[in-house]
């Protein structure tokens, strides 16, 4: 007779929304979102890999956050302090930017951050010339509007940007033909402080 030997399955439970504390969130340099949570994780070791790679770190300060976090998928940091952020949907990363947008102490303030301009330095004529500084309106999702826009940088055609009035959500990219200008009145020159 032979003895079958049960091997106990292991349970799996998933986390609760308290046990995500953290979240990175950003767009990688082929202007693709990135997400994921950390469960557990030291938040100097998750706020440097981050920042190498040009990404944002939000705790999940509210219910809405931390359930919202789930759908992403969980981060992994290497013991050479590198970490992996996989790629995510623009709409979740969008649903994310609205949420974060009513919860702005969740972002992790970082110490070396250089301050956002106060105020636009201008309004461009045309798409030909929209410059770092310029004051433009971007659309986040169908769902979610537009809104007011500083371009932080421009490289060729793509524009990376960042909402005027939620200075601490991360920044994004966007084609220079899918942003709107602001219009002035015929033949008024465009204000610095506008």
């Amino acid at each position: 007779m032979t003895k079958s030997t049960a091997k106990p399955s292991a349970k799996v439970t998933p986390h609760p929304a308290s046990a995500v504390r953290l979240i990175v969130l950003g767009y990688d340099d082929q202007h693709k979102p990135r997400g994921a949570w950390f469960q557990g994780s030291d938040v100097k070791l998750v706020t440097e890999a981050a920042k190498a790679m040009s990404l944002n770190v939000y705790e999940a300060a509210t219910d809405d956050l931390a359930a919202l976090a789930k759908k992403l998928p969980q981060g992994r940091l290497y013991s050479n302090g590198k970490g992996f952020v996989p790629n995510i949907r623009q709409n979740l990363y969008s649903t994310f930017i609205a949420t974060l947008a009513q919860a702005p102490q969740a972002a992790l303030a970082k110490d070396d951050e250089q301050p956002l301009p106060e105020v636009a330095s201008g309004l461009p004529r045309s798409w030909d010339m929209i410059a770092p500084g310029h004051l433009v309106i971007a659309q986040e999702t169908l769902e979610y509007g537009w809104w007011e826009a500083l371009v932080l940088d421009r490289n060729g055609d793509m524009l990376t940007l960042r909402f005027r009035d939620y200075p601490k959500l991360p920044k994004f990219v966007r084609h220079r033909s899918t942003v709107a200008l602001i219009s002035t009145a015929l033949g008024e020159t465009p204000s610095p402080s506008a």
